[in-house]
């Protein structure tokens, strides 16, 4: 489940990540959504280490015993069929009638599409699915998402260039803040995953039960631009029908010392997306070690 995967040998990586991208595309979405079950049993099977990792993450929202386990189990399919899923998301057809609602108590997008900036925070659930269901409904233009680069060109620029045809333009994290900056102040909206800390530099702060490092560039930008952060979360409710959850817009608390609103607002950010989650932990993408 790691990123670097074949990272020694990027040529067979990249024809590996193309060809499973045009199987699943070719193949009929039941065909494909069932071919994800069988991979994703047969990796929770041989995989004790992520077992480990996702039994970790997820026992601060999910009751220990039978609950969890099936929870973690859950995890591993939920991630196949989002694979899957998201090979198609370039195809007018993807989004039917009556696939995705909208829950949205704050009227966030009343008016559509949303004009920013703004600044739409997530997590590591349905992502990308996310990023086109909000260009197919109108719900956004474009949203401008920084992504952790795989050190492979050419990989990146084939991701890059997919993502693209679902509205979704990206910018590599060495490359990100001034970038996300302009783009705020220009009017853009960015979509940026909150739930885990690349650079390294993060803040403590409660998630999903836990104790972790969550990161600081969202609220920072937000300080910056003066943009409001929206937690948002596409949730699974059936096989083939999602919901999309809008939270309440968050903003830096002026009455704090500036030098604290970073880390008031991080915290807050984690706090709402954490309480989203909670509604489907399962779906969290959680292989990740958050320790």
């Amino acid at each position: 489940m790691a990123r670097d995967l074949l990272v020694r040998a990027p040529y067979l990586r990249r024809t590996c990540m193309r060809a499973v991208a045009a199987f699943a595309d070719a193949m009929p979405l039941g065909v494909a959504r069932t071919v994800a079950y069988t991979i994703a049993a047969a990796a929770w099977a041989i995989d004790g280490r992520g077992r480990a990792t996702v039994t970790r993450n997820l026992r601060g929202a999910v009751p220990a015993g039978q609950p969890l386990n099936r929870a973690v189990r859950r995890s591993y399919t939920e991630f196949a069929l989002t694979l899957a899923e998201a090979a198609r998301l370039h195809r007018d057809s993807w989004l039917a009638p009556g696939v995705l609602t909208v829950h949205d108590p704050w009227r966030v997008f009343a008016a559509r599409p949303l004009r920013g900036p703004a600044i739409l925070a997530t997590v590591h659930s349905h992502w990308d699915m996310l990023a086109a269901a909000s260009h197919k409904l109108r719900l956004t233009d474009e949203i401008l998402a920084p992504t952790l680069a795989y050190g492979d060109t050419i990989l990146d620029q084939w991701l890059a260039q997919r993502r693209v045809r679902w509205g979704c333009r990206t910018v590599t994290l060495d490359r990100a803040p001034l970038a996300l900056l302009r783009a705020l102040r220009a009017g853009g909206v960015l979509g940026m995953l909150v739930d885990r800390d690349y650079g390294g530099h993060g803040l403590q702060a409660t998630f999903l039960g836990r104790q972790v490092r969550l990161p600081t560039g969202p609220a920072a930008l937000s300080l910056q631009s003066g943009a409001p952060v929206i937690p948002v979360l596409l949730a699974r409710k059936s096989p083939g029908t999602f919901a999309l959850l809008v939270g309440k817009p968050l903003r830096a608390d002026p009455a704090l010392p500036r030098g604290q609103q970073v880390a008031d607002l991080t915290r807050r950010i984690g706090a709402a997306t954490s309480r989203l989650l909670s509604a489907a932990p399962a779906q969290w993408v959680a292989f990740h070690d958050s320790r």
